[in-house]
């Protein structure tokens, strides 16, 4: 049998005993209820077998099963009454009384700054005393910046937070994000509400790792006009490419040869300053296409530059 917290008093079954003495004869077959074992949490009327709680509450999370022993006597219960005894087992429903509440006040996480749009980053879960539908939980992000960046789903099977990416991240721009999580029951009873707020914070400090990135150019492509009658060795342009890197590692430059195999045109490893390597002529070629590269770390980032000769 079950029943669930509740005032003292709630009816939770009815017990009967029947006896083979005529009904008509004495009080020979009148039956009267009691107690045995079980009465510091139930009573029983004495008269009609109907058991009842004796306490304003019965906690399920700390006791869910009981076992009460009812004594049935005729003669109303008089000296020289016969008795028989029945073991009733109550077993405790559960109603939502205990709030959602996360076992740490912060948990905290990793990703790399390239992980893509949708990727988790990791789970964290409220524990709930309570069973079945009332541990069902909905979590959300309740800080702005959390909600700009990161967003969390319930997962329905094992009533987890799942944490992911909603923005992409960026180390050079922020190292560290702190995203406050809430818990919350889906099913709150309005009778309990009185025991304070069903839900519970916590906070998620996500670390953002870096990833060494190529030179980036800027502008990425650059046209430079230079005259044909310039002497070997005259500076053509400048072509610039920085480490978006917070370590921002030197940058080198080269030419790649294979867009200018006649080594018409030379660069300064430091400087990215290209100069004529020979002698220009219009009427041959009016336009140079070279590609520069800009390389630091072992990384490289190709950088079109466009050189037109006049």
């Amino acid at each position: 049998m079950g029943c669930c917290l509740g005032l003292g008093g709630t009816s939770v079954m009815q017990v009967m005993a029947s006896d083979a003495d005529d009904p008509t004869y004495g009080s020979s077959a009148r039956v009267v209820y009691s107690v045995l074992e079980g009465e510091q949490h139930f009573t029983v009327d004495s008269k009609t077998g109907v058991i009842r709680t004796a306490v304003a509450d019965l906690d399920r999370e700390t006791q869910d099963r009981y076992e009460v022993v009812i004594r049935a006597t005729d003669m109303a219960g008089q000296l020289g009454g016969l008795s028989g005894s029945t073991t009733v087992t109550i077993v405790v429903t559960d109603v939502n009384d205990n709030p959602p509440r996360f076992p740490q006040k912060m948990y905290q996480f990793s990703i790399v700054e390239t992980a893509p749009v949708g990727t988790a980053i990791g789970r964290v879960k409220a524990e709930d005393s309570d069973v079945g539908e009332n541990t069902d939980m909905t979590y959300q992000v309740k800080d702005e910046e959390g909600v700009e960046m990161f967003k969390v789903t319930t997962d329905s099977n094992t009533q987890e937070a799942v944490i992911s990416i909603q923005k992409p991240l960026d180390y050079e721009s922020k190292k560290v994000h702190t995203v406050v999580v809430e818990a919350l029951n889906k099913f709150v009873d309005p009778r309990f509400v009185d025991l304070g707020t069903f839900r519970d914070q916590t906070i998620v400090r996500v670390s953002v790792l870096d990833v060494d990135e190529p030179p980036e150019f800027r502008p990425p492509s650059n046209l430079m006009e230079v005259q044909e009658d310039a002497h070997v060795g005259s500076v053509v342009g400048i072509v610039t490419a920085l480490d978006p890197d917070t370590a921002n590692h030197p940058v080198r430059y080269a030419i790649d040869r294979s867009t200018d195999t006649e080594r018409i045109f030379d660069i300064d490893a430091n400087t990215g300053a290209i100069v004529t390597g020979k002698v220009l002529d219009r009427e041959t070629a009016g336009w140079h296409n070279i590609t520069v590269l800009a390389m630091e770390a072992g990384e490289v980032e190709e950088c079109c530059v466009e050189q037109r000769v006049c």
